[in-house]
């Protein structure tokens, strides 16, 4: 049994509701222990016996069929995002949000690309398949690197968390 952490993406928006009760009920019915949800975003620690890949075909399936719509699921080893907790590489001050873009690591090249091309104050790096980045808060919507996750090609296999929530989802060291 392995501990993994799960992003669902475009959830509670655009008509697409999953109440989070409802969510660990499907996950546990289709063999996930241990259900635990951080916020309405679907944000979930399982445990669950069987590899990262097989869990998403489980979760994708399982929650496609319970709430009717196509589910597209990010999944990570617990300890793989504790090590992207733990190696945030920027500065910490209260005048940047700190995010991770799941699934965003095919995106740096384009992602460093647009910074230098229209200076703000943001900064990306990559963590395996995931990418870092750090904007002046009040900017999120509105900087380079913003506009470019929001394109077609990015927006259907990314997931943006604040880093926040993802250092309350990482499970205590043993």
């Amino acid at each position: 049994m392995s501990t993994y952490v799960m992003f669902l993406r475009g959830i509670n928006v655009g008509g697409i509701r999953v109440p989070m009760p409802e969510l660990r009920k499907v996950l546990a019915d289709a063999g996930c222990r241990d259900v635990t949800t951080w916020l309405a975003t679907g944000n979930v620690r399982v445990d669950f016996d069987g590899s990262a890949d097989e869990l998403k075909t489980v979760a994708e399936r399982a929650i496609g069929d319970a709430f009717d719509y196509e589910a597209y699921v990010l999944v990570r080893e617990a300890e793989t995002v504790r090590d992207l907790v733990e190696n945030w590489p920027f500065t910490l001050d209260d005048a940047h949000h700190r995010y991770i873009v799941l699934g965003g690591g095919a995106a740096f090249e384009a992602a460093q690309a647009a910074i230098d091309a229209s200076p703000h104050d943001e900064h990306v790096a990559v963590f395996g398949d995931d990418l870092y980045w750090r904007c002046l808060k009040g900017s999120t919507t509105s900087t380079p690197v913003a506009k470019l996750l929001a394109k077609r090609e990015y927006k259907a296999t990314t997931t943006t968390r604040n880093l926040n929530t993802l250092e309350k989802m990482v499970p205590d060291q043993a």
